[in-house]
């Protein structure tokens, strides 16, 4: 029996793609451009749309092509095939080379193997490629690896990405679900980071300024199918709540977890039945709500006077958590309304009046209390053990406290650092300055009317503060002040 020896050229192109498939796109214009004209047309027609200019190892390592292969390839082969390429997967150490080049019909890049620094250095005004980033790039997909970038770094260089790539129209991870966690300054720019180009986006954290009641441009409607976390922050009160907030949310149809922490300006509370109508009944697969919402409501322009008992009577059949609230309706025809979930997650609260007291708030270091009734000893007293991480504290209130006792005892507030009196009343400088009424050992930092804070020390002589004001190393005045000869002898840390 003969034996038969087949040649490469005796087997049909179905069977020669499914051989040359295994080698992988360069490898095979490499081999094939200029061979016989059989083969430089299949290489042409099938591999020079996309081409992989690295190689992933068995172990998930990115390596280099070869330098002296790759030069001959730029000199040789990319200028026959340079307006066939639509689409190239490039790591670090031959991006530069290869697109010096020019690649009229290239709209697609695959990017793998770089450190956010790296990657970084490319989306800037001064990249080499700036042009074809801004004029070409519709679509991109990082090939990273999770110990390479953190969340920081990650938000970074896809916020700069979206930024550079005007034309960007899809942004996505080699993984199968992606994590931004970010803070922009509007509303705006919240929506231009959800208008449907991160089709992989799974988890959104975003903290925003401020929330615009009105938008540049029209608000996207289409459904964010893909998101299952959601994250929303505004620490400045806003009256988009209802023609902006909700029109978000209300895209999250496949969301399990939200969680909100937001201030609103409107007329009519916000309780569970609103919540549901609005925005719940359109998540059907949430699992977990975490919420802080405060309203402020004029008064005077609503005779909506709800109770605390109201409100909690709206979430009885409430599926996600315990809800707690508190409402005032304060004698300067305002009210203000709070609902949170429990266990209570909030770092800081705004405008907290004291009606706060009956909940532990185990994670708040952040805290601003308002209201026209005073705050008396047994407030602080409750605060310094309900809110053990407090560090920033600021009181809105010119009420004189009425219990004004000389043997009540010294309250510790041991993480204190800055404290801001400058809306407050001398009353509540005397609790925290006088060291029989607290112990501050931490407190470094004080906002208050100087002529408040001579009131208190007794033009920087009184012993009782002396000792709290000793340690403060920065004082912040709202007026200009000339310092008397003795100041630093009493403020001894402090530098101008």
């Amino acid at each position: 029996m003969k034996t038969r020896i087949i040649d490469l050229l005796d087997l049909p192109d179905e069977i020669l793609l499914i051989i040359f498939n295994k080698l992988g796109s360069f490898d095979v214009l490499y081999s094939l451009l200029n061979s016989t004209q059989r083969l430089d047309r299949i290489a042409r027609s099938s591999y020079s749309k996309s081409i992989n200019f690295s190689i992933e190892l068995s172990d998930g390592q990115i390596c280099p092509i070869d330098s002296a292969k790759l030069h001959r390839f730029n000199i040789e082969m990319l200028p026959q095939i340079h307006d066939r390429i639509q689409m190239m997967t490039l790591e670090p150490t031959n991006i530069e080379r290869i697109l010096s080049s020019q690649f009229p019909n290239l709209h697609t890049f695959v990017l793998v193997g770089f450190s956010p620094d790296l990657l970084l250095n490319y989306f800037t005004e001064n990249s080499s490629i700036i042009h074809l980033l801004k004029e070409r790039i519709k679509s991109m997909t990082l090939k990273i690896r999770n110990e390479v970038f953190n969340d920081i770094s990650f938000t970074n260089s896809f916020e700069r990405i979206l930024l550079i790539c005007e034309k960007c129209t899809y942004l996505g991870m080699n993984q199968s679900e992606m994590t931004l966690n970010i803070y922009v300054k509007t509303f705006d720019d919240c929506l231009y980071l959800l208008d449907g180009r991160m089709k992989s986006l799974s988890s959104f954290t975003v903290r925003v300024t401020f929330i615009e009641p009105s938008s540049k441009a029209t608000d996207s409607c289409e459904k964010l199918l893909h998101l299952n976390e959601f994250s929303l922050t505004c620490p400045l009160f806003t009256t988009a709540y209802d023609c902006r907030i909700v029109r978000l949310l209300q895209r999250m149809i496949n969301l399990k977890k939200l969680t909100l922490y937001l201030y609103t300006l409107r007329l009519k509370v916000i309780d569970g039945i609103v919540l549901n109508e609005n925005i719940l009944c359109h998540m059907l697969n949430l699992d977990k709500f975490i919420f802080h919402i405060c309203m402020f409501m004029p008064t005077c322009y609503t005779n909506d006077y709800v109770s605390t008992n109201h409100i909690e009577n709206t979430f009885i059949n409430w599926k996600y958590s315990q809800v707690g609230c508190s409402i005032d309706h304060l004698s300067n025809a305002t009210s203000y309304c709070h609902i949170y979930s429990i266990p209570i997650q909030m770092t800081y609260l705004m405008y907290a009046t004291k009606s706060i007291r009956n909940h532990y708030f185990p994670f708040l270091f952040d805290l601003t209390l308002y209201d026209t009734r005073p705050f008396e000893y047994d407030f602080f007293q409750w605060l310094s053990k309900a809110i053990p991480l407090l560090k920033y504290l600021t009181v809105d209130n010119f009420q004189a406290q009425v219990n004004k006792f000389e043997n009540q005892s010294c309250i510790l507030y041991n993480n204190l650092v800055r404290l801001r009196l400058t809306h407050a009343h001398t009353d509540y400088a005397y609790q925290f300055l006088c060291d029989t009424k607290a112990r501050v050992p931490k407190l470094s930092i004080l906002k208050i009317q100087y002529d408040k804070l001579v009131i208190v020390t007794d033009n920087f002589t009184n012993i009782t503060t002396q000792i709290n004001c000793n340690q403060l190393k920065k004082l912040i005045f709202d007026e200009i002040i000339v310092c008397p000869e003795h100041f630093h002898d009493y403020f001894p840390y402090f530098t101008e």
